[in-house]
């Protein structure tokens, strides 16, 4: 990783600043970024902590760790949460081939402490940043059948968008989502969805929580970044949306996702391809699984190419749709699952306003 990112990550996006206790957890494959965090943030006058996990740790509490004993997230994260003043993750594993063949509810729970942490950060006020440059690794393309090469090179460029640019962008979207909370999304291939949206849970993330993100205490951004994100009123999903994209889940490319609602509840779902991988996850999942729990838009300009993976939510003219928990939004559905799916072809209407038209922004 470029000497640079760690100096954008603490310069730009965390702002740190003299007597921050900042927490920086990595996974061993990037362990050299983390370093060079640390170092960038001791040059401020910062007390670092550096927190370490592998993919061999991982494959062992997966085979070895009984359910239990990984339900919730370890007390010692939970504590130093509460503790730190600033919180970076360098997302993992390195490897995401290692949960094909796991236990799907471990794997769930284990996977699902990422949320739990940022929101238990972002509820004690640590600016949190979760970077996710470090999980678009050469195996992670391999186990999904990505091409690496072009993933990679339009991920870097995705870390060039214009910042204003994305904020202004951003704000219209926001300005009518706070106007409006009804959302029909529809497509040519049969999706036709309606539902309600949560307006006082909206995150604009640009990548960066600066004084006034603090002031709005708005403690959590990504990178790379470019979205605005909403949580759903969880009992007022009607109707059914086809995903035209797949989706990297637990190891696995889910291809031809189609989810049918009836009163705020998953009633159905089929994928064309590894539907048996999402349907262990499902089963195994516990709490509000079944239930729509986020509406995200992408407005990064950079990023073009549409993979299947989690940069997908990023693109400007996307539209994804989460699935489980919401607590790290501010709403109510308590979940180990967290599934996200993304469609590239959508018409969204906010209230009686089309925002885009099939795949394009129209405002």
């Amino acid at each position: 990783m470029p000497k640079s990112l760690a100096r954008r990550i603490v310069g730009d996006c965390l702002r740190i600043r003299e007597n921050d206790l900042f927490w920086i957890h990595s996974w061993q494959h990037c362990h050299t970024l983390a370093e060079e965090i640390a170092q960038e943030a001791q040059t401020r006058g910062a007390s670092i902590i550096i927190s370490t996990t592998s993919d061999a740790l991982l494959q062992h509490v997966l085979k070895k760790a009984p359910q239990e004993a990984i339900v919730t997230p370890p007390e010692h994260w939970r504590t130093g949460v509460s503790k730190a003043t600033a919180f970076v993750l360098l997302e993992g594993p390195e490897d995401p081939g290692i949960l094909k063949a796991a236990d799907k509810g471990k794997a769930l729970s284990i996977m699902g402490h990422i949320n739990g942490i940022l929101g238990s950060a972002v509820s004690h006020k640590a600016r949190t940043l979760r970077v996710r440059t470090p999980s678009f690794t050469q195996k992670a393309a391999k186990a999904y059948g990505i091409r690496f090469q072009p993933w990679s090179q339009s991920i870097n460029q995705s870390l060039t968008a214009n910042q204003a640019e994305m904020i202004d962008l951003g704000q219209r979207i926001v300005a009518l989502l706070r106007s409006h909370n009804n959302i029909h999304i529809s497509t040519k291939d049969g999706t036709d969805l309606k539902f309600r949206i949560r307006r006082s849970n909206l995150t604009l993330d640009d990548g960066v929580i600066d004084r006034e993100d603090v002031q709005r205490k708005s403690f959590l951004a990504n990178l790379p970044a470019g979205t605005v994100t909403v949580a759903v009123d969880e009992s007022s999903a009607e109707g059914s949306v086809s995903f035209d994209l797949p989706r990297a889940f637990l190891g696995e490319m889910i291809g031809g996702m189609r989810f049918d609602f009836n009163k705020g509840q998953l009633v159905k779902y089929r994928a064309l391809s590894n539907e048996a991988t999402f349907t262990r996850a499902f089963r195994a999942a516990t709490g509000a699984k079944e239930r729509l729990s986020s509406l995200t838009f992408g407005i990064n300009p950079k990023i073009k190419d549409k993979v299947g993976a989690c940069t997908d939510t990023l693109v400007q003219g996307t539209v994804t749709l989460g699935l489980g928990d919401n607590t790290h939004l501010g709403g109510k559905n308590q979940s180990t699952l967290s599934y996200q799916h993304t469609l590239s072809n959508a018409i969204v209407s906010i209230g009686p306003t089309v925002v885009i038209m099939e795949g394009r922004l129209a405002i």
